[in-house]
């Protein structure tokens, strides 16, 4: 499939993913169930925003998270990421080397 990447702003080449993947929160895991794309140009991965999509519903849901301001702190206290490219961001700052 060919469509615009967000990361190359450009029309590529693309792979569309799904996948079901666990996260750990509290020593339980949480099973969420992603959708996303990978260009293959670039090969950066990035989410198509949907009303209907939500990959963390399930872990809203069962730790009773009903507000954004109620996610956005227990995001910041677990250090989840809101999306793919947060996590990313976040499993780069984790690794880098610090002096």
């Amino acid at each position: 499939m060919r469509a615009f990447c967000p990361n190359c702003e450009a029309i590529t080449a693309q792979e569309f993913i799904q996948a079901e993947e666990y996260i750990l929160v509290d020593n339980e895991p949480i099973l969420i169930h992603l959708r996303y794309y990978v260009c293959l140009e670039c090969g950066e991965d990035y989410e198509m925003p949907s009303a209907d999509y939500d990959p963390l519903r399930e872990l809203y849901e069962k730790l009773g998270l009903k507000t954004y301001e109620d996610r956005k702190a227990f995001f910041n206290v677990h250090h989840i990421a809101f999306n793919i490219w947060q996590m990313a961001k976040l499993n780069n700052r984790n690794s880098s080397p610090t002096s």
